[in-house]
């Protein structure tokens, strides 16, 4: 019975275990990705083609994941500078990249915004169903934003810009 037990608390703690290191693994890819979007011009981040062909790139811990029906999903949208969250407006870029391979979903050129809302996010299936992370961040020309430049309030609670 002594052993039983030992061998059902491996067992759990294994799936416990694994569990840690998927969610883990997501949030690396996530991570991962954004800084990837860092890293290149914004040119090449605001255009659907450029960041599809971005995204084909793996992430480093995608192999923590593959055999749990991988997808990764990322969102560009112009933030509403007028909320005190970050939402964003109407035009959007949308890309999916599931077993290696990027489908646009939503094409367009951004490149004459200031800032962009980066929202990605991924999904992954095991024996206790379906899992999801997601990651926002918003991103100016001249790299990560907070509240105040480039004329948003994004952050600042209760802020407000006013139209001109």
């Amino acid at each position: 019975m002594t052993m039983a037990t030992i061998v059902a608390l491996y067992v759990r703690s294994a799936k416990m275990l694994r569990a840690s290191r998927q969610v883990a693994a997501a949030g690396q890819i996530l991570q991962q990705r954004i800084e990837m979007v860092r890293d290149h011009s914004w040119t090449e981040v605001a255009n659907a083609q450029n960041l599809a062909h971005l995204m084909e790139t793996a992430a480093d811990s995608e192999d923590e994941l593959s055999t749990s029906d991988l997808a990764e999903t990322l969102t560009v949208t112009v933030p509403d500078a007028l909320q005190t969250a970050p939402t964003g407006s109407g035009a959007h870029l949308a890309l999916r990249r599931k077993n290696g391979h990027v489908t646009v979903e939503e094409s367009g050129q951004l490149a004459t915004q200031p800032t962009l809302l980066f929202e990605g996010s991924v999904t992954w299936k095991d024996s206790t169903g379906p899992h999801e992370r997601t990651l926002r961040t918003v991103i100016c020309r001249s790299g990560l934003t907070r509240s105040g430049i480039v004329g948003t309030t994004l952050g600042r609670p209760g802020g407000r810009v006013t139209p001109k």
